[in-house]
Formats: C-alpha cells, sequence, structure tokens
C-alpha cells in the first residue's frame, strides 16, 4: 500500500504528464516565421524623369562634308566671281566690266552708241583670241595696247551709257564681226595697222582684224 505522501506524488506526476501532453496537442508543433509586406519598388514618374541635357554648340567652325575624293571649291569675293559670259568664251566679273566701261568712255566719247558696243567688243574679242592675254584686265593694260591707258593707269571716268554698251558686249552683241583692232584714220601713226583686214567703219574708226 502506498503512503498518502506517495500516492499525491504520484498524483502530481501524472497531473504534470497529462498537463505536457496537452500542451503538446494544443499549441502547433512547427511555428511559422512572421511575414512582412515588401512595398513593391514605385513606377518611375516620367514627369520626374531628367531630360537629355543638350551639348552646348562650339564657336568652332564645322567639318565641311565629303566631297568624294574632289577639291572643295574656293570661294572668291563678289567682285572677282564670274558674272556673264560671252558666246562661251569669256568670263567677266563686275569689276572687269567696270573697267571695260573706263576704257569705252576714254576711247569712244563722241562716237555713236554703236560704236561704243563696237570698242568693248574688240576687247573680249582679244580675251577669246590665243593671240592675247586671257582676261579684260590683262589686255587693257597690255603695253601700248590702247593709246588712253597709260602704265597701269586709267581715268575712272564712265557713265550709263558706255556701261550698257559693255552690257550689250558681254551678251554677244559685236558690231565689229570678230575684229580684233580699231583705229582712227585721221589720227593714226602706225603703218601696220592699215596692213591689217578691214571690217568695218563706225563713226571715226575703222575696225579691222
Amino acid at each position: 500500500m502506498l503512503t498518502h505522501e506517495a500516492r499525491l506524488r504520484f498524483l502530481f506526476w501524472i497531473n504534470g504528464f497529462g498537463f505536457m501532453l496537452l500542451c503538446l496537442f494544443v499549441t502547433p508543433t512547427s511555428a511559422t516565421a512572421p511575414h512582412f509586406k515588401v512595398a513593391a519598388p514605385a513606377l518611375a514618374d516620367k514627369s520626374s524623369t531628367p531630360k537629355s541635357v543638350a551639348i552646348p554648340e562650339t564657336k568652332a567652325k564645322s567639318i565641311a562634308p565629303a566631297t568624294n575624293g574632289k577639291s572643295p571649291s574656293v570661294s572668291v569675293s563678289r567682285d572677282q566671281r564670274p558674272k556673264l559670259i560671252r558666246n562661251g568664251k569669256v568670263k567677266v566679273s563686275e569689276r572687269e566690266m567696270e573697267l571695260l566701261a573706263r576704257l569705252v568712255y576714254a576711247e569712244s566719247r563722241g562716237e555713236p552708241y554703236e560704236g561704243q558696243v563696237a570698242i568693248a567688243a574688240v576687247v573680249l574679242n582679244r580675251v577669246a583670241s590665243s593671240e592675247f592675254p586671257n582676261s579684260v584686265r590683262e589686255v587693257i593694260f597690255a603695253p601700248n595696247a590702247f593709246s588712253p591707258v597709260n602704265g597701269d593707269h586709267l581715268s575712272q571716268k564712265t557713265n550709263e551709257s558706255a556701261r550698257k554698251a559693255v552690257q550689250d558686249a558681254v551678251n554677244g552683241k559685236d558690231p565689229t564681226n570678230g575684229s580684233l583692232y580699231f583705229f582712227n584714220p585721221d589720227t593714226a601713226t602706225s603703218k601696220w595697222i592699215w596692213s591689217r583686214p578691214q571690217t568695218v567703219v563706225i563713226g571715226n574708226h575703222r575696225f579691222a582684224r
């Protein structure tokens, strides 16, 4: 027979063992880790997207485009740029036209308008000829070519009639029929000029090839 004290210990042990079993059945055997909601990254706001930064233009000159192996054209001043082409043979710049108008004025004062055009035509015919220099300026300032020219000096005087005569000659008008010379028979001192075949007489001048 168990003593009273032994029975109490046994009951205490039984109750403790039953309590442990109860805890095992009631309490879940696997612990669940707490879950935290992770906020998804916010979509980038289009309005906050940084705009592309414009590269400031430099003061350096732009690079010329490729020319397929050809040399780039060289720009010339307005006065040097050819303005008109006479019969596809003579290129005349604005400065040369003004120079020619000064010669026409000096050589043809008192002559009819056709005679002014004729003198301009003679100069252009010389430029087109292989026997003379190939520019208006060189023809005019050739030694002993025209009496009003003194060395490299030619009077600055001209007028609208002389300019218009030059324009007509540059456009192709030639009353001299291709002449390379002209002279006044009353004042000419060269015997050689009389040997040239004459083409036409306009005013006080005779024209010859």
